[in-house]
């Protein structure tokens, strides 16, 4: 960006030094135009003040020329400047995104990494944090650190399958489709980065609970206005 930047402002000052180039020698060639067409070269050397006073007269569209060209390289060069200036500045804010976004994501993985690590049934492999990131924030490379609607959506989503469990259990036996659970769970779950295995049914459920209980820890730190999941009624469990 800064090459760029370097060679835009490079090719700017050529452009201005071309274009002054060009108007002096227009402003040279009318000067001399006006001087052999009026036959002023054939007068006297005179520097007296009805001399000057009269020359003036004589190359006074020269002079109106000069001040137009002197008038127009300085509205050429302070809009060039100002969009030098700008992109300077739009630059700047890009790399103050980037910057931004590389620390939130690195505070974001270590968080993730150090509440894995409290838990034995998640281990770092099964959790994609670049993944699980984007999804929160996926406007975070341009600045935008709002967590994401789809994200919530995925959280109600998750919550949906806990509800729909609950809700085909059987009240007398307990029993419910625990595998049509899983695979729902699982898929759910893969949406945000966060992967557990099928199992026995006992095993799943304590699976399911410490990612609900790192989905947790991550939202309360990352994300408001969230429900907890552990705090969720799992009849099933």
């Amino acid at each position: 960006m800064l090459k760029n930047k370097i060679s835009s402002t490079d090719k700017f000052i050529i452009a201005v030094v071309v274009i002054c180039l060009i108007l002096v020698g227009i402003l040279c060639f009318s000067f001399f135009r006006t001087i052999y067409g009026l036959n002023l070269n054939k007068l006297d050397f005179c520097l007296q003040s009805k001399c000057i006073d009269f020359f003036a007269t004589k190359i006074t569209g020269v002079v109106a020329l000069a001040q137009f060209f002197g008038w127009l390289v300085t509205l050429i060069a302070a809009l060039g400047g100002a969009i030098i200036a700008l992109r300077t500045y739009v630059t700047g804010i890009g790399n103050s995104n980037i910057t931004n976004h590389i620390a939130h994501f690195s505070m974001f993985r270590d968080f993730v990494n150090s509440e894995i690590n409290k838990r034995k049934k998640i281990s770092p492999d099964t959790i994609d944090i670049h993944m699980w990131y984007n999804v929160i924030f996926p406007e975070s490379k341009s600045g935008n650190l709002m967590y994401s609607q789809i994200y919530l959506d995925h959280l109600n989503e998750i919550k949906g399958v806990v509800e729909d469990a609950n809700f085909h259990i059987s009240t007398l036996t307990g029993k419910y489709k625990y595998q049509t659970h899983q695979r729902k769970m699982i898929e759910c779950l893969s949406n945000v980065g966060v992967s557990i295995n099928n199992g026995p049914k006992n095993v799943f459920i304590d699976m399911e609970y410490e990612a609900f209980s790192l989905m947790d820890s991550v939202n309360n730190t990352f994300v408001s206005g969230h429900y907890l999941f552990c705090a969720l009624e799992r009849k099933y469990s």
